[in-house]
């Protein structure tokens, strides 16, 4: 859980932000593949220096400020201003950090005046909660103040429920590599359909869960739960579960999940090892050592783990190392195109760019 306590008055009392302007950086996500979830972003390259319009405003503080007879205040990560019955994340360390809190059962007002449309989570028993969950970019001495708590008469804000997983910002150490093994597509037949186009939700550095060093190269795709999730080469399967079933956005959906990882051999194009990850799945037909053929049906995509909507997330590692960065990897293309990297926004099939289906389009 995360900690719930007020924090030391800043000088500024109003947090006024400026006149907007368009960030620089590509999201490479889909905002609305992701219900209830609000991004803020500063400090990564390309990011817009102003507030989101929900959010309150980003606050630059002196160190200086937090300390008391010679000795440094304890400022809390995650801070519940009683007063003004704000949430907000707090840094005041030398490098970035990347903050996912997840706020549950309370509305939550943006500086818009407008409350933040929940999501929802559901755990492994089957309980489900409305939720809001903030994904914040956070960099050196700097405060994200992120929305104000609206409480009921007769609530306080020792009633909150919080979590949080705040952590320093680990940029993947080789954005641009790229591992040479051309890869099958990774989803066969949605259930009830005739057609395998999907929408590419998340793509490389998407903005949501896609920017450090471990999902860095990550693609999502969305799919009905259900749909056949494919062996992109021949293979022999590392590790397979399917254990779990809770789902949707609360921060402590981000460490379970079902998967499948597929060593698939990618000495034979000569780029050294390479491992592929197929993530939130529904069912396992696979074991740890099974051997497998490219286009062989391994299991079937689901919801589970940090996921606001159905979809694949699908990876690559050069190692099977649980701290390993991702690999970029391309897809086998069957049109004039050749291989392909999905990006956001964007259909595809295993052929490349795709129509999306009759009820999509």
């Amino acid at each position: 859980m995360g900690k719930n306590s007020g924090r030391k008055k800043s000088h500024r009392k109003n947090h006024k932000k400026k006149k907007e302007r368009p960030a620089a950086r590509d999201p490479n996500f889909v905002s609305e593949a992701g219900p209830g979830c609000f991004i803020a972003r500063r400090g990564g390259v390309g990011d817009a220096q102003e507030a989101p319009d929900w959010m309150i405003g980003w606050e630059d503080v002196d160190p200086a400020d937090f300390v008391e007879d010679g000795e440094a205040l304890e400022v809390p990560d995650i801070a519940l201003d009683p007063e003004e019955c704000t949430v907000s994340v707090c840094n005041l360390d030398a490098h970035t950090k990347v903050a996912y809190v997840t706020v549950f059962e309370t509305a939550v007002i943006g500086a818009h005046g407008r409350e933040l449309t929940p999501g929802s989570t559901t755990d492994n028993d089957g309980k489900t909660l409305r939720c809001v969950t903030f994904v914040v970019l956070c960099p050196p001495f700097v405060f994200a103040h992120l929305g104000y708590l609206d409480l009921p008469e007769g609530r306080d804000l020792s009633s909150v429920v919080i979590e949080s997983d705040v952590s320093e910002w680990r940029k993947h150490p080789d954005p641009s590599d790229e591992h040479p093994c051309l890869l099958g597509f990774p989803l066969g037949q949605a259930p009830g359909t005739t057609t395998a186009s999907y929408l590419c939700t998340q793509g490389e550095d998407g903005e949501l869960t896609h920017f450090f060093s471990g999902n860095l190269h990550a693609i999502d795709f969305r799919c009905p739960i259900g749909t056949e999730v494919l062996a992109v080469a021949d293979g022999v399967v590392a590790e397979a579960g399917d254990e779990n079933t809770l789902t949707g956005i609360a921060v402590t959906n981000l460490f379970r999940w079902n998967s499948i990882l597929l060593e698939v051999g990618g000495d034979r194009s000569g780029g050294g090892p390479l491992l592929v990850e197929y993530v939130h799945l529904s069912r396992t037909l696979v074991r740890a050592g099974d051997r497998v053929a490219k286009g062989q049906v391994l299991g079937y995509s689901g919801s589970v783990g940090f996921s606001p909507e159905p979809h694949l997330h699908f990876s690559a590692f050069r190692s099977p190392d649980p701290g390993a960065p991702t690999v970029r990897v391309r897809f086998e293309g069957k049109s004039p195109g050749g291989a392909f990297l999905p990006r956001a926004g964007e259909w595809y099939d295993a052929g490349g760019r795709a129509d999306p289906p009759p009820r999509a389009a």
